[in-house]
């Protein structure tokens, strides 16, 4: 199973973000008697707004909405004054000597009902309202969301303005939630540090694709028009031999990896199949966009061949440690690798953090749970980081 995730540009992906909202919020009890089967404002209707749009199979199964500050204020002020934290992180701003704040909302939050105990899909949503606001210039970021799902906004790093307010109309409480987008962006985006200017070239024009563990993402000898870049999960790249009628694992990457890139210099036939070895969260370009961005602007091609130089170099690195290194070297390897694309806790921008499991860990390397326990036992008692069955906690420093 897959889900697509993108801005809503034509009447009929802006149909199923309307229609969906209404789905999603009859069930609920919600503007039933207020919309007939869409729900729509004014503030789907100025320029500064994007409404996301999830889908699996062409099914729509999840939105937000993102506006940017116009001069009809944002739709979260009609349900909190936000007025106070707007003072606050204006003379915030001024007092270090930076411009004026520009401030946005998200909101219209709808996901399918089989689809909202999947964290992937509000995950895939958030990171792609980042990219977003990043686009936008946007500084800080405001929501009024339904106490029940408040948690989600704290563990991200949200700051709480008070305490839960009625919505008699609606018989909800809701809570008001406040960020800057600074951390929100390095949480979507810190694990991709060597290309950190294609994504600022190319900001607010990427997809989001969640795939399940075990799916083909691209296949060897088809013709491609996408690259791909790993938030979450890991992939498999793997070559078929005709000759010896083997299929060979050229490399296992992570969060930070790139690959597909090839496919935006040219049509030409995929060298190799790319495979989900776990559930995955992939930023995607598409070839048409980026050949019509780089138009725009030289340095993004530029850009793009750095990140191609780098990235076969690392190919090499990583034929070579497969090849010749032994179990700690790889350990040590791939321990480096991932605290380079572990992204900053947005409680605490010293403290990186990947989402990665032992058993993904281990796999990584070629060695069994048991060694990369040991590994990683050895370098917590060195106080350089912590782990748990499904994470790695550094604390800075190279683990070498």
């Amino acid at each position: 199973m897959s889900i697509r995730i993108k801005v809503a540009k034509t009447d009929k992906e802006l149909s199923d973000v309307y229609r969906l909202r209404y789905q999603v919020y009859s069930d609920h009890g919600y503007f039933a008697d207020k919309y007939d089967g869409a729900v729509v404002d004014l503030y789907d209707a100025i320029p500064s707004v994007a409404n996301l749009i999830a889908y699996s199979d062409d099914v729509p199964v999840a939105t937000l909405r993102l506006n940017r500050d116009s001069a009809l204020g944002l739709p979260s002020d009609h349900a909190f004054d936000f007025s106070g934290y707007r003072q606050q992180v204006t003379e915030e701003e001024r007092v270090a000597g930076r411009g004026a704040p520009l401030f946005s909302s998200a909101g219209m939050l709808a996901i399918a009902e089989e689809w909202r105990n999947r964290r992937y899909v509000f995950g895939g949503l958030f990171r792609m309202a980042a990219d977003i606001g990043h686009m936008w210039g946007v500084t800080h970021i405001m929501a009024t969301v339904n106490v029940t799902t408040a948690g989600i906004y704290e563990r991200l790093g949200w700051q709480r303005l008070a305490d839960p307010v009625s919505i008699p109309a609606l018989g909800v409480e809701i809570l008001p939630f406040a960020s800057a987008v600074e951390p929100m962006y390095r949480w979507a985006f810190g694990m991709f540090k060597d290309q950190r200017g294609l994504l600022d070239h190319f900001s607010g024009c990427f997809q989001w694709y969640l795939v399940d563990g075990g799916k083909e993402i691209f296949r060897q000898d088809e013709t491609g028009d996408e690259a791909f870049l790993i938030t979450k999960g890991s992939v498999d790249i793997m070559r078929h031999h005709e000759g010896s009628d083997r299929t060979l694992r050229l490399a296992k990457l992570g969060a930070g990896d790139m690959f597909g890139e090839l496919s935006l210099i040219d049509s030409s036939p995929r060298s190799a199949t790319a495979v989900a070895s776990r559930n995955t969260e992939l930023v995607v370009i598409n070839r048409d966009v980026f050949w019509e961005k780089s138009n725009e602007d030289p340095q993004r091609l530029k850009d793009l061949m750095q990140i191609l130089s780098g990235r076969l170099r690392d190919a090499n690195n990583l034929g070579m440690i497969y090849a010749c290194g032994s179990d700690d070297e790889r350990l040590a390897y791939f321990t480096e690798r991932v605290r380079h694309a572990a992204i900053p806790d947005p409680r605490n921008p010293e403290v990186l953090k990947s989402r990665i499991s032992i058993e993904e860990f281990a796999d990584m390397a070629l060695v069994t749970a048991e060694q990369a326990e040991r590994h990683l036992a050895n370098l917590q008692d060195q106080g350089l980081l912590e782990f748990t069955a499904r994470q790695i906690t550094f604390f800075g420093g190279e683990t070498k």
